[in-house]
């Protein structure tokens, strides 16, 4: 039931143009549920081979076989013009066919014998459900298919006691996995349950690039539980895969915590001035803050407050105390701090509000000045020279 199917009809005598109609059975006044009109098409004029496509009912299954008929008024304005005999056979449909341990499964049948009692079983056990078919030979039911091991699984239905009425469907299961909780905090614990693996076997779980040690070995359902605790990372989201040794694989992604760390506060330096030429050391220093899984921090250094873009050597990052020294060429500075913990969680930009100083001027602008000035006192003196040499 339910598949698209075409018929053709041809013929070597007249010509079947005009409108051609497709019954299952014979054409009556009054359709039944098993004698009604299919599909209904127009052939061209003078056609002598006419296509018609259908899609096979719903009707109980037959011991004999079911009869479609071609009415044509121009090959028979009084009766059929062809006829053709079909089996339609029991179908077992099931949906969704991938599955993991502990889904539920929607299993419909048809073409099966109207209004008896159907046997289904599941990997060949019965499944203990009470089920008939309507008047068409159809029934509907849901299943749950529990905790199984990865892997094909089959459904029969079948009538009791009548031979050949029968369909089989199958399904595949694969492994799933999940965490507890769901959302992950560096240096926590984490349960991680497995179903649908291979049974009695173990497993290699990943989390992110980091192969976890100590794997676990599933049972005789392929299922195991392992608790572990959550490796330091700076991703956001995170993937943890676990697989058998068959090769069965289960892949989960969660979140890592999105809890930001505290931000720190700039403590020096404040409106001060390093020096009065050349580079010097400028220690930076703000308050520490802390986060459970771990906190570092990221400095930049900039002469204007767009901090972009950045000198080399400005930006400061991965630092794991609150201080850093840096040498600083001769200008006038601005300064910002953020933290970061464990899990990536980044805090707000702190700017200090006090710009500082860095001498006046550096040292090739020193000596290029000072060679100025030794020129212009040559000058000077060559010239004092000249006045008197021309006075005497």
């Amino acid at each position: 039931m339910g598949a698209k199917a075409t018929i053709t009809f041809t013929s070597t005598g007249r010509t079947l143009g005009g409108d051609c109609y497709l019954w299952l059975g014979q054409w009556v006044t009054e359709p039944t549920e098993t004698n009604f009109q299919l599909a209904k098409v127009s052939a061209p004029h003078n056609s002598y081979e006419v296509m018609i496509d259908f899609t096979v009912p719903e009707v109980p299954y037959k011991v004999g076989n079911y009869t479609l008929t071609l009415y044509n008024t121009k090959v028979n304005a009084e009766g059929a013009a062809a006829s053709f005999n079909f089996k339609i056979l029991p179908s077992l449909q099931v949906s969704p066919k991938q599955v993991a341990p502990g889904d539920q499964v929607t299993l419909k049948g048809t073409g099966f014998t109207a209004k008896q009692e159907i046997l289904l079983t599941f990997d060949g056990k019965d499944t203990k459900q009470t089920l008939k078919t309507n008047g068409l030979g159809s029934f509907t039911t849901t299943f749950d298919v529990g905790n199984i091991m990865s892997g094909r699984h089959e459904f029969k239905a079948s009538v009791p006691d009548t031979f050949g009425v029968e369909s089989i469907a199958s399904i595949t299961v694969g492994p799933v996995i999940t965490l507890q909780p769901n959302t992950l905090t560096v240096g926590e614990e984490v349960i991680v349950t497995g179903r649908g693996f291979a049974a009695s076997s173990a497993i290699s779980i990943i989390y992110d690039d980091n192969v976890i040690t100590s794997s676990p070995t599933t049972d005789t359902n392929g299922s195991f539980s392992y608790t572990f605790k959550v490796p330091q990372s700076s991703k956001a989201e995170h993937t943890l895969i676990a697989t058998d040794k068959a090769g069965n694989k289960a892949t989960y992604g969660t979140a890592m915590e999105s809890n930001p760390p505290p931000a720190p506060n700039p403590i020096q330096p404040r409106s001060d001035r390093f020096g009065w030429m050349g580079s010097k050391v400028v220690k930076f220093e703000w308050t520490e803050v802390s986060d459970e899984s771990g906190v570092i921090y990221t400095l930049e250094i900039a002469k204007d407050l767009n901090f972009f873009p950045l000198e080399p050597g400005m930006r400061k990052t991965g630092l794991t105390k609150a201080v850093c020294l840096v040498s600083m060429p001769p200008g006038t500075y601005y300064w910002r701090v953020k933290a970061i913990d464990g899990a990536g969680n980044e805090s707000p930009w702190t700017l200090s509000p006090y710009p500082f100083k860095v001498g006046f001027l550096s040292l090739p602008y020193l000596i290029i000045g000072g060679l100025l000035l030794v020129l212009i006192l040559v000058l000077i003196v060559r010239a004092a020279f000249r006045r008197i040499s021309e006075y005497t």
